[in-house]
């Protein structure tokens, strides 16, 4: 006997949809070739104005020079190239359109600026390599985060102090996870925890605040001082105490008002941190003692930032990084596989290129032209100028990577300097010091990206605070330009 066979009823097919795009076909390939279409109106422009006429007041070599850096302002602006393949291109621009022989342009790749750079970032890649940099933040956060309030003034101090000596976005990538996991013990609620605003907060301000006390704080410090010792033929420079001699008061107080900005705007949720706590003890003891090649570094640490901080003038900031290096490779403490692992070699790049744009602008005599036509007329004095110039440094830092500013603004404020007679240091911290304000938007630096990406930060809140914190940042400007700088005889 046969039974019959039950037919099991499959369910159908779910049917393929298809959206088409209604958009005219112009715009269609628009959308997907936006980029390339921007470089090719950039690269035409460029072509076309330098085949123009130069204006009265330039010769030839300098209206090359002024349309190149134009070029490289409106790649760096619009972020059509990577920043460092933008300096690549202009290096190779300068020779090809006979404003500076090869030679002497891709010499500035060797500028002692551009090997201390490498030198802290290769300190700072120590550091990460071997934990040391993770151990002292888990500790510290440890230590002084026993409260809700405390954990996230905690998170503000450590990022402000370890961002005065590494780059700000080294400190963020170490600090990072140690946030979201104490933010997931606590289990805060993405996008509506006012304690998890503040912690991430606490990051990205700290980092910004705390980078702007010292040259190890990020590559603005370095790349403009780069440019005034080229500028000048290194007949001035500012050195590493010099730097912190000018900047301290402005950080200082950003420090306390910021500080109190998230003890009052962001409230917290929890009454206890008692399973962060928890979790970064978990963390201490998976990491064990102190190992030797984290005590190596820390003691070359230590003696590095002694030594540039006391002997930098006289032996140099670029010899002592570079021999602190040595150092740590000689001990056995660093690899060259984690220097490449951790090292940002574009930036390292686009710095000589940066420097090599602004020399040919002051050695044309561009840059001191372009002054000359933007301030022709102005009546405003020279300390006035100078605010106009800190504030528009710290606007457009929000629009553009902090280095691409200082690269942009630094040969034409240099050369409205020496027409008014203005302190070439004081001019080169007038560019810089606003160039690290990027509080709200993520683009000048990854600082303000890692705080976006936490998923923690609302576009409001950011922009609200950021706005004040911009305010309050410019009127602590002023008073250094026009009270604290003349009482320590740089303006």
């Amino acid at each position: 006997m046969v039974r019959p066979v039950a037919e099991h009823s499959e369910a159908p097919s779910p049917q393929p949809r298809f959206e088409f795009d209604r958009r005219p076909l112009g715009w269609v390939v628009l959308s997907r070739l936006k980029r390339q279409v921007l470089l090719l109106g950039l690269f035409s422009a460029f072509l076309w104005i330098r085949s123009m006429t130069p204006p009265e007041g330039l010769d030839e070599t300098a209206w090359s020079a002024l349309t190149i850096f134009s070029l490289c302002g409106a790649l760096w602006a619009t972020g059509a190239l990577p920043p460092a393949v933008t300096s690549l291109l202009a290096m190779a621009l300068i020779p090809m359109f006979g404003v500076m022989s090869a030679g002497e342009t891709y010499a500035f790749f060797g500028s002692k600026v551009v090997f201390f750079i490498l030198g802290a970032f290769m300190l700072s890649a120590a550091m990460m390599a071997t934990g040391l940099s993770r151990r002292i933040a888990s500790v510290f956060v440890r230590r002084f985060g026993a409260t809700p309030r405390r954990l996230i003034l905690a998170v503000f101090l450590l990022c402000a102090f370890a961002s005065t000596l590494m780059s700000g976005h080294a400190v963020a990538a170490m600090v990072f996870p140690i946030i979201t996991d104490l933010a997931k013990a606590m289990k805060l609620a993405k996008g509506r925890s006012p304690m998890g605003r503040g912690l991430f907060l606490a990051m990205a301000w700290g980092c910004i605040i705390g980078g702007s006390l010292t040259v190890l704080g990020g590559g603005r410090g370095p790349l403009a001082i780069g440019l005034l010792e080229e500028a000048t033929q290194e007949a001035h420079t500012i050195t590493f105490a010099g730097f912190m001699t000018y900047s301290w008061p402005l950080v200082l107080a950003l420090l306390v008002f910021a500080g109190w900005q998230l003890r009052a705007r962001f409230e917290p949720e929890v009454s206890s941190t008692a399973a962060a706590l928890d979790a970064l003890e978990e963390q201490i003891h998976q990491m064990g003692k102190l190992s030797p090649r984290e005590f190596v570094v820390g003691v070359v640490l230590v003696v590095t930032v002694a030594l540039w901080a006391f002997a930098g003038d006289s032996l140099g900031l670029a010899n002592i990084a570079i021999v602190s290096m040595g150092a740590l490779f000689s001990l056995g403490a660093l690899q060259w596989r984690e220097v490449e692992a951790h090292v940002n070699w574009g930036i390292v790049v686009m710095y000589g290129g940066a420097i090599g744009l602004g020399s040919v602008m002051e050695r044309s005599g561009a840059a001191a032209w372009l002054t000359e036509r933007v301030l022709e007329g102005t009546q405003v004095g020279p300390g006035g100028l100078m605010l106009g110039l800190a504030i528009a440094s710290a606007i457009l830092t929000e629009f553009m990577s902090n280095s691409a500013v200082v690269a942009m603004l630094m040969p034409p404020a240099l050369a409205f300097a020496e027409a008014h007679g203005v302190n070439l240091a004081a001019i080169t911290m007038v560019v810089v010091l606003p160039s690290n304000f990027a509080y709200i938007f993520p683009i000048a630096t990854p600082v303000t990206g890692l705080a976006w990406s936490s998923g923690h930060l609302e576009r409001g809140t950011v922009l609200r605070n950021g706005l004040v914190l911009h305010l309050v940042s410019w009127a602590l400007m002023a008073a250094l330009i026009f009270l604290y700088w003349p009482a320590v005889g740089l303006f």
